[in-house]
Formats: C-alpha cells, sequence, structure tokens
C-alpha cells in the first residue's frame, strides 16, 4: 500500500465526510426569491423567503383553492395583502387590507357572503375601533341598504356611533353589545319628528319626542306640547340605570 503523503489526492480525501442528508437539506434550504413550492398538504406558495421561511412578496394558494397574495414575515402574513375566496370557478375578495401575525390587524375591508362589508380598523382578526359598515345595501354608497358609522370593540358596536337606515331614519348615539344603549336621538324623517332619550339593550326607558323643525301653530300632524313633571330628573335616573347596566357587562 502506498504511503500516504501529505497533500497528495486520494480516493479518501475525495470522499465526503459529511452524510448525504445533510447535504440534501442544504440544498433545500430557500432564500431569496423561488419558484413554486409544493406541500404534501395540498397547498403551494411562489415568492420571497428568508431563513426558509415565507417573507417578502408571495402568493399561497391553499388546499381548497383559496388564496393569498400580498406581504409575509417569518412564515405569516404581515403587511398588506388581499384573501381570495375560490366560489364556482371564480375568485372573489374576501378582505383586503393590513395584517399582523397571520391575523387581519390594522385598517382593512372586509366583503361577506350576504353582501354585506365593513371597511375601517381590525385587531386581530376582529373589528375594534372606527369603522363603516353597509348592511344590504351598494358597498360604494350604501344604497339601498343600512349604514352604520362609528365605533367598534371585538367584533361589535361599542361607543359613538351613527346607523342611517335604508328608510331614510337615523340614528345618532351610544352603541353597547351591538345595540343602542345609553343616549341617543332618533329621527324619524319621513315624519319629521325626532326622539332624544335614553336606551338601554335597543330598548327605550325614557326621553322626548319633538319636531325636527318647528312647523306654524296649528299645522296637521304636528305634536302637541308634551312635558314630563321633574323632567331632569327622570332623565338623570334613566342615564344612571342605563351606565350602570353597561358597566356590569
Amino acid at each position: 500500500m502506498p504511503p500516504n503523503i501529505p497533500g497528495t489526492l486520494t480516493a479518501k480525501s475525495l470522499r465526503s465526510d459529511e452524510q448525504l442528508w445533510k447535504t440534501s437539506d442544504q440544498k433545500a434550504q430557500k432564500e431569496g426569491p423561488h419558484h413554486t413550492v409544493f406541500w404534501t398538504t395540498g397547498e403551494r406558495y411562489q415568492g420571497a423567503w428568508k431563513d426558509n421561511k415565507k417573507h417578502g412578496k408571495g402568493t399561497v394558494i391553499y388546499k381548497n383553492s383559496d388564496k393569498y397574495e400580498g406581504d409575509w414575515a417569518e412564515d405569516m402574513r404581515h403587511g398588506l395583502g388581499t384573501l381570495w375566496l375560490y366560489r364556482d370557478g371564480k375568485y372573489i375578495v374576501r378582505y383586503n387590507g393590513e395584517w399582523r401575525h397571520d391575523q387581519p390587524n390594522g385598517h382593512g375591508t372586509y366583503f361577506a357572503d350576504n353582501g354585506d362589508t365593513y371597511e375601517g380598523e381590525w385587531h386581530n382578526g376582529k373589528r375594534h375601533g372606527k369603522g363603516r359598515a353597509v348592511y344590504g345595501g351598494r358597498p360604494v354608497d350604501g344604497f339601498g341598504g343600512d349604514v352604520y358609522e362609528g365605533y367598534f370593540e371585538n367584533d361589535v358596536k361599542s361607543g359613538p356611533g351613527t346607523m342611517m337606515y335604508a328608510n331614510g331614519d337615523v340614528y345618532e348615539g351610544l352603541w353597547a353589545s351591538d345595540q343602542k344603549n345609553g343616549t341617543g336621538t332618533y329621527f324619524y324623517m319621513s315624519k319629521g319628528k325626532r326622539f332624544d332619550g335614553v336606551w338601554a339593550d335597543g330598548c327605550i326607558k325614557c326621553g322626548t319626542y319633538s319636531e325636527i323643525h318647528t312647523p306654524p301653530p296649528g299645522t296637521p300632524g304636528a305634536l302637541p306640547p308634551v312635558e314630563l313633571r321633574n323632567a331632569d330628573k327622570v332623565l338623570a335616573e334613566a342615564t344612571m340605570e342605563a351606565a350602570a347596566q353597561a358597566s356590569r357587562r
């Protein structure tokens, strides 16, 4: 057997001491832009990678053919992006806007199956903050439906807000648990009347009716003057009761 002279190439020195699976694993590591990568779960992704994770711009098509297009950070939807649903052979937008940690967070627009829309603030996948919701109307301007503009908390109407109904009526006031709660004013536009009062769980507790625009004396249909005794006391007690109910929730 010939002597092993230092620096001489031998069959053994040409062989890699590294195990084959490690070499294959290194080659499989993904960094930067890549063509489509397929998973055994049925999902596929095309876009940018960092440290073997989806990071940057990219598109995922899920097993059910829904897809997400937009920004990624460490394998999570993070930044600006659009979630599309695949329905009856075509794609429709479900959500378009900001994402953080794989959920809608920040400002975005949601499109429901029944045509309702919401545009506003989100927190951890729920409506939270100031927004505008259209129920049953045209998404652009709300024509033909009810439109709410105001605040949400944990996915329900909560705080100050205005509901403009399809029949022309308007409510301006406080909300809690998705219902009128607290002080507010309801405008009966077709009748020219308004009601200022206090609500609890969507029900009127007390208040006063009046004309939106005071008509001349003797006008047919005008409301007669009606007053409560100790009206300020009644209103104060009802307000305190509504506030106490809201605080117990």
